[in-house]
């Protein structure tokens, strides 16, 4: 039986019917739904073995140069840099740690966090910090970090809300933690369809609104709550691909990133960020 992610409750309507893995056609096919009572879109059903479907994920894996360079003139903005002495940053759903990478030389001792366990082993070893892993690893850490970032991870998450309370008391009072989402309720998700890039089934879970997050701050204990909309061409740039070929295809992408950065700071709302202060 079905139950939200967000309020358990057992009643929806479908917004996605039979949906492929476009990114890396691992097969299947997966349908998204909200629910009736909070209005969440979700899968309907998660697949019962989620890493399988991260085999050859390419944020898994080390930029090259060109790409590194790429990255930070399109995306790079997206992120939440700010400066310390020291303080302790947790990045959950790290990826290939670029963004730990950066912070660490703006001064932050950085930790990260990754559901799979061999693969933060692998990549604690690779980038020499300390990469949590399992969601309880957490409990380990009460009031430990002054600032907790997920950066386009949360819609990942099988279990949204405990991550989000757990990592909630993982947090410093007085802490920060930044959440960056696609939107599903953005004017770009309305003119791609179900051949928005960033829907990505099965990785991407479940899609928070702005409301549904805000609430999560404040029911967590957090105030001074900031919303800003990210201006991010990769969600134009890979839909094209898909419109054209059905699939993501890397020289489309490339070439349709150019129209997309227009496009992007025209219709800014394909992403948010959401920020909160702990003060509970």
């Amino acid at each position: 039986m079905f139950e939200c992610k967000n309020c358990a409750f057992h009643e929806y309507q479908t917004v996605y019917n039979n949906l492929p893995d476009r990114l890396h056609r691992h097969g299947g096919s997966y349908h998204y739904i909200r629910c009736k009572r909070c209005g969440l879109v979700q899968l309907l059903e998660a697949p019962p073995d989620i890493s399988k479907f991260y085999s050859g994920y390419r944020l898994h894996q080390q930029d090259s140069k060109i790409y590194g360079v790429f990255r930070k003139l399109t995306i790079g903005h997206c992120y939440p840099f700010i400066k310390s002495d020291g303080g302790k940053i947790l990045d959950i759903g790290c990826g290939n740690g670029w963004y730990l990478e950066q912070m660490k030389k703006r001064g932050w001792q950085p930790f990260g966090y990754e559901l799979d366990a061999d693969y933060a082993l692998q990549l604690s070893a690779q980038l020499k910090i300390s990469v949590l892993s399992g969601e309880y690893s957490l409990t380990g850490y009460p009031g430990y970090f002054d600032l907790i970032t997920f950066n386009f991870s949360f819609e990942h998450l099988l279990h949204p809300q405990r991550i989000f309370g757990l990592a909630s008391k993982a947090l410093k009072k007085g802490g920060r933690m930044f959440v960056s989402v696609p939107n599903i309720e953005s004017g770009e998700a309305r003119l791609f369809g179900d051949k928005w890039f960033h829907l990505d089934p099965p990785r991407h879970i479940s899609f928070y609104n702005q409301q549904l997050l805000s609430n999560l701050f404040l029911k967590n204990g957090f105030e001074e709550i900031k919303i800003k909309n990210l201006a991010i061409p990769t969600g134009f740039a890979g839909s094209i691909s898909y419109i054209l070929r059905g699939t993501f295809k890397p020289l489309i992408w490339f070439i349709a990133m150019a129209p997309g950065i227009l496009f992007s700071l025209c219709i800014r709302d394909g992403n948010f960020m959401i920020s909160g202060t702990k003060v509970g």
